[in-house]
């Protein structure tokens, strides 16, 4: 154990099974009690590394937890050989006991041979991951959708920082927004899951993409059977996409929802770029969604076109693993509802 002080004595442990349910109720209470403790439950109980070490690191004093920082791990091939990826999450820690959040970091970070990644970083936390040696994983998020779309969702982002416009922000609400994406969801629920077009085939839906896959790739789809499969095949090689919806978030409250089908994972990323407009209205159309949403670094040089937006993602590797190499599946943003802010 890791001593740290406090205005009262605490220690820094690993956190284990039997720690979950009292985690789940920390994180209720502090972080973000919309999750329910079964959708907090997910962060613990999801296919894990065979050696993984922890759940993270807890803050105990007296006996009861005031803090905790989660870790999800994978190993993943990468340049063909196995590395250990550990994913930051859920950083909580009662008021009283902050002058401690920064042991619990350094737990983690003590652990060798991880690449560790932090997807989701508030603006104070990501002050403390370049402290520490994090490195900018992503700048921006590429949001593709229709072009009508695209601009409501730029303005009203843009307006949503000026309270003095908020009555006609709302006016702008009724007459636009709603008849858009109920528009948008006609049109989608007459998508099929399976297409040729041009010689070129078009997959939604696990059972249909999992035949077609690796070995590897089917474990990755086995691992991650909550989210959105899809697949590009053309005759050399194939495109696989892993998504997962969220909810896209203004500051304030909205009459209809705006839902982004946020792009997790991107295999060769060729046949779907050639074919990228089909891709994403076969995604919208399966998933429910209004837009496909993925970090730029996925694309490679080639980004389609779409809404820019800054979005702050980080890592730290000591083993010359680059942001080219690191996706976002064995994640929080894999295992939660995380809302999208804009």
């Amino acid at each position: 154990m890791i001593s740290c002080e406090a205005k009262m004595k605490a220690l820094v442990r690993p956190a284990q099974k039997e720690d979950i349910d009292s985690v789940i109720l920390l994180l209720r209470n502090g972080l973000d009690s919309r999750l329910s403790p079964k959708e907090w439950r997910r962060l613990f109980e999801y296919p894990r590394v065979q050696s993984q070490p922890n759940l993270g690191f807890v803050l105990e004093s007296s006996n009861r937890l005031v803090g905790f920082l989660g870790a999800v791990y994978s190993e993943r091939l990468v340049g063909g050989q196995a590395q250990r990826f550990c994913n930051l999450s859920s950083w909580y820690v009662m008021p009283e006991f902050r002058t401690s959040s920064i042991a619990l970091l350094m737990a983690l970070l003590g652990q060798r041979d991880c690449t560790f990644t932090n997807l989701a970083p508030s603006q104070i936390v990501t002050q403390v991951m370049k402290q520490c040696g994090f490195k900018q994983l992503e700048s921006h998020k590429l949001r593709c959708g229709p072009r009508l779309y695209r601009g409501l969702v730029g303005k009203k982002s843009r307006l949503s920082r000026n309270h003095h416009l908020n009555k006609f922000i709302r006016i702008l609400e009724v007459l636009i927004e709603t008849p858009l994406l109920k528009g948008i969801e006609l049109i989608r629920r007459n998508s099929p899951a399976e297409f040729d077009r041009g010689g070129v085939r078009f997959l939604a839906g696990a059972d249909l993409v999992r035949p077609m896959l690796s070995r590897a790739d089917q474990q990755l789809l086995d691992d991650h059977r909550q989210c959105g499969h899809f697949l590009v095949h053309d005759e050399q090689s194939y495109s696989y996409i892993v998504t997962v919806n969220r909810k896209i978030s203004f500051g304030r409250r909205s009459f209809v929802d705006f839902v982004a089908s946020d792009v997790l994972h991107f295999s060769s990323p060729e046949p779907a770029l050639q074919h990228w407009k089909s891709l994403c209205r076969l995604i919208v159309g399966h998933e429910g969604s209004q837009a496909v949403v993925a970090d730029e670094r996925l694309f490679g040089p080639h980004c389609p076109e779409g809404l820019r937006m800054p979005y702050g993602a980080f890592f730290k590797s000591e083993n010359g693993v680059n942001p080219r190499q690191v996706d976002n599946l064995y994640t929080e943003m894999a295992l939660l509802d995380l809302l999208m802010y804009v």
